[in-house]
């Protein structure tokens, strides 16, 4: 099941008027809580989107408050946590979550203004060219992905599954899926 939640409303909610930054770090925790709130009860390992679009700024702080620490609530349970996904970001947005996703070394897929699916984060160079080739195709089985990047079955296998530890991929009736908002 996806879960979307558009941030204009958490912001409403959290903060009750129609902020559309999101600074500070205590901001950030605010919005956290109740992101948090709001999937409470909700299956362990829903997808969840979140909708930045009406966001106009975000600093480093909440960047790390909101998106970081909603990774590491994920990782804490050990996978039985939602698989997070952003959508519509601006690129001042997009680096601000880069750089506390790499400090943490997180990674995070995520679609840009604009419909571009990107990878953000901590992934090395070899499991960032099969996610690409995973949100190109839509999902690929493990020797579309050798045959596509010339890699050994074995070591195809291998980054797959770092892509689905790291959260930004799922396995699904022998395909792997890249998690992004479409």
């Amino acid at each position: 099941m996806i879960t979307e939640i558009d941030l204009k409303d958490v912001l409403a909610r959290s903060l009750g008027s129609a902020h559309r930054d999101l600074v500070t770090r205590s901001t950030g925790a605010k919005v956290r809580c109740s992101i948090e709130e709001t999937l409470s009860g909700r299956p362990a390992d829903d997808a969840v989107v979140l909708d930045f679009s009406s966001v106009r700024v975000l600093d480093c702080s909440c960047a790390d408050e909101v998106v970081a620490k909603l990774l590491l609530l994920r990782a804490d349970r050990h996978d039985a946590g939602p698989w997070f996904v952003i959508r519509g970001l601006g690129e001042g947005q997009a680096e601000e979550i880069d750089y506390v996703l790499r400090r943490r070394r997180l990674a995070l897929g995520v679609e840009e203004r604009g419909g571009r699916p990107r990878l953000l984060g901590e992934v090395d160079p070899s499991a960032a060219a099969v996610w690409d080739v995973l949100a190109g195709r839509g999902g690929a089985a493990v020797e579309e992905i050798a045959a596509a990047l010339c890699l050994a079955l074995a070591e195809a296998h291998r980054v797959l599954e770092v892509l689905v530890d790291a959260g930004v991929a799922r396995q699904a009736e022998g395909r792997y899926l890249p998690l992004t908002a479409a």
